[in-house]
């Protein structure tokens, strides 16, 4: 053989490795959060568009990723890699004089599922505690769930209006409040690996602070209404 010939990669060389599949549910789910606030502050429609964008984008990503990643075949060619270097002697690492800690791992982290459950509970207990509040104040069941929607319905302003039932508006709160506590869940589980120590003081105290500051600096924007009738104090 020629000493010019370069050597080729024979089948024998390929090696299969598998990589996480494509998906374009992510940009769809993000496509939908945008139309449901642009709706906010245009049409109602735009907001349901966005609602049932967003929906289908977090099922369907959640679909190629859970209960197994979807995942598709790549062939590799390991090409075969000239090792050199331009030192004369091995430099030695003192690790006496660097003084390097030992990495501290947790034993066991919580799964993303975790946080999901507890949106949920959450979602239930605020349920409670909403509709115990318009008892409480005189206002009525009803009156909590229609604040929730009243960015959809800019009309119903009064207090006359959001007393009383309005089916159009049961739905809406409905959604919207499921929705929003299965994000808020979801981010919390994402987020339960990163801070693997003290979950209940995370999700009972740090989470539902600076919930509250997002809500207090956005509400505005997105529900006039509800956020004209809430004493932050």
């Amino acid at each position: 053989m020629d000493a010019n010939t370069t050597a080729r990669p024979t089948i024998s060389d390929e090696k299969v490795i598998l990589l996480p599949a494509p998906t374009a549910w992510p940009i769809v789910f993000a496509f939908g959060i945008t139309l449901l606030f642009a709706g906010l502050v245009t049409n109602a429609t735009i907001s349901f568009l966005g609602a049932f964008l967003a929906l289908a984008g977090s099922i369907g990503w959640f679909r190629d990723v859970l209960p197994v990643e979807k995942e598709e075949s790549v062939t590799a060619i390991e090409l075969p890699t000239p090792v050199v270097t331009s030192r004369k002697e091995v430099a030695h690492i003192q690790l006496a004089e660097l003084q390097l800690d030992r990495a501290r791992l947790p034993l066991a982290i919580y799964p993303v599922s975790a946080g999901v459950k507890g949106g949920m509970v959450g979602a239930v207990v605020m349920a409670i505690l909403a509709i115990a509040y318009g008892v409480i104040t005189k206002h009525g069941v009803w009156y909590t769930i229609n604040l929730l929607s009243a960015g959809f319905f800019p009309g119903r302003n009064t207090t006359a209006e959001l007393v009383q039932f309005h089916l159009d508006g049961f739905i809406v709160a409905a959604i919207l409040h499921l929705f929003v506590s299965f994000v808020a869940g979801l981010l919390y589980g994402a987020a339960l690996p990163m801070i693997p120590r003290h979950p209940i003081l995370l999700g009972g105290l740090v989470a539902p602070i600076l919930w509250s500051g997002l809500l207090h600096g956005s509400l505005g924007l997105i529900d006039p209404v509800l956020n004209d009738r809430i004493d932050w104090g």
